[in-house]
């Protein structure tokens, strides 16, 4: 499939050039063929992964409310903790995987450690009744059922949501290391069409069982989820990766290196403005579908009077016209840029958006538009992490990433707030003005990025900014 040749000395070289394996990234050669199958076994991975972090939110709130769970008890559990969880746990094992190194890479150990524990506590939620059942009567009667079934899915919930965490954040970066970039934009199309197609599977012939049989679901998914995933981390192979740098003494105190870690995590990430724009860029751009994705349904039915069934029609049929865009989406991406192919989505939102503030007035002309902005959106999910590939340093991939994701989480929180507010206040058609507002400090960032991209070298011969 491929395979990694290193130097004599510390620092691997690249692999020598070889007319049967054409593509390299790394220390890694493929064949055409290679490309494909290394592909293939990424999505798989990926795609029941997908199913296995639609299922659980999905349910979880039903399996609660069995147990007489308040909302507030919901939310903090599906919600509150993971979000909590991930802004804590995301930088550490980023940076920690990009200094990892093993026989087996610095991603893959980290994932085949923490599926198997991904997939029994999954499976266990999914017992959650029988359980609580069988311990209240042969074991623990002092505590109320409703008490011992919450108590339960708190453990398991928070458990799984531990171990999901760190397939969570260290699966991303595989496709980084392992996938030549000239195929990236190819590859993530394909990734969005097998997701797609797996997503309308799932629905249609696992969903209308998930309640009623919610044990045996949640039992086939997880071991699905397991064979699949650890085949995926068996037969993708990692290439090698030079000695990550010494920043500090050992001998120091474990208290004052941790101390020191952090510092250096935000030096390195956030001291060049070149990164830091693009981490906005991408945070204003995530912030500006808020309000869309929150009330879009409310000003379709209160505010133009259509039904729900007219609103699913145009989402329906978004994501079939989406899913035949990003097929040629991806193919050009590879041809003029993820980068530019961002940017340009993020004028055609803007344009999009004016257009509907004034004109959406009725089924049709929501439906020409709610099309319209689902195929943006589909193309700037589609060229977004292609633009991490390409623009983060590799050897700090995903300490980078993580960064993002943090000035993400920050953003969210205050966007969704003041996003409701702004709603409350000028009402649900002001989901445009929302979207194009934040769009336009988002493209603005983008901009400068895009200047300082050019300068760095571009597309041809772009290099990272020092980090160190």
């Amino acid at each position: 499939m491929a395979e990694s040749t290193v130097s004599a000395g510390l620092i691997p070289e690249p692999a020598p050039e070889d007319p049967r394996r054409p593509y390299a990234v790394g220390t890694l050669r493929y064949s055409l063929a290679g490309v494909v199958v290394v592909s293939a076994w990424v999505i798989l991975g990926g795609n029941i992964f997908g199913m296995l972090g639609t299922l659980v939110p999905t349910l979880l709130p039903l399996t609660m409310k069995q147990f007489s769970a308040s909302g507030a008890l919901i939310g903090l559990v599906v919600g509150s903790i993971p979000a909590a969880m991930n802004f804590v746990m995301n930088p550490i094992l980023s940076t920690a995987s990009d200094r990892t190194r093993t026989r087996w890479g610095r991603r893959i150990p980290y994932l085949v450690a923490a599926t198997p524990f991904v997939a029994l506590f999954m499976i266990l939620i999914g017992w959650v009744p029988p359980i609580t059942n069988y311990l209240h009567v042969h074991f623990i009667t002092g505590m109320s059922m409703n008490s011992l079934g919450i108590l339960l899915i708190c453990v398991f919930a928070v458990i799984f949501q531990f171990f999901n965490l760190i397939v969570g954040s260290i699966y991303y970066y595989v496709f980084a290391d392992v996938i030549p970039h000239q195929f990236i934009g190819r590859f993530m199309a394909a990734m969005n069409l097998a997701g797609t197609g797996s997503g309308l599977l799932f629905n249609l012939f696992v969903m209308p069982y998930a309640i009623d049989y919610a044990p045996m679901v949640f039992t086939g998914i997880g071991l699905l989820y397991l064979v699949c995933f650890m085949l995926m981390c068996v037969f993708v192979k990692e290439g090698e990766y030079p000695p990550p740098k010494q920043f500090q003494e050992a001998e120091l105190p474990w208290y004052q290196r941790l101390v020191n870690w952090v510092k250096i995590y935000f030096r390195q990430c956030y001291r060049h403005p070149f990164f830091t724009f693009l981490f906005l860029g991408t945070a204003l751009n995530n912030a500006s579908t808020v309000c869309r994705h929150t009330f879009n349904l409310l000003f379709a039915t209160e505010e133009l009077h259509m039904t729900a069934a007219q609103y699913g029609r145009v989402m329906a049929a978004g994501s079939v016209v989406s899913a035949v865009v990003i097929v040629l989406v991806g193919y050009v991406m590879d041809k003029i840029h993820p980068l530019r192919v961002f940017l340009g989505s993020g004028i055609i939102v803007i344009l999009a958006n004016i257009w509907g503030y004034y004109y959406v007035t009725d089924y049709a002309s929501f439906f020409v538009v709610g099309i319209a902005i689902s195929v943006v959106y589909a193309i700037q999910y589609l060229s977004n992490g292609p633009v991490f590939v390409d623009l983060f340093p590799p050897d700090k991939y995903g300490q980078f990433c993580s960064a993002n994701a943090m000035m993400n989480c920050v953003l969210l929180i205050f966007a969704n707030y003041f996003g409701g507010m702004a709603i409350d206040r000028f009402g649900y058609r002001f989901i445009f003005a929302w979207d194009t507002i934040f769009t336009i400090g988002a493209t603005l960032a983008l901009i400068y990025v895009y200047v300082k991209w050019k300068q760095l070298g571009g597309a041809k011969g772009y290099v990272p900014p020092p980090t160190d």
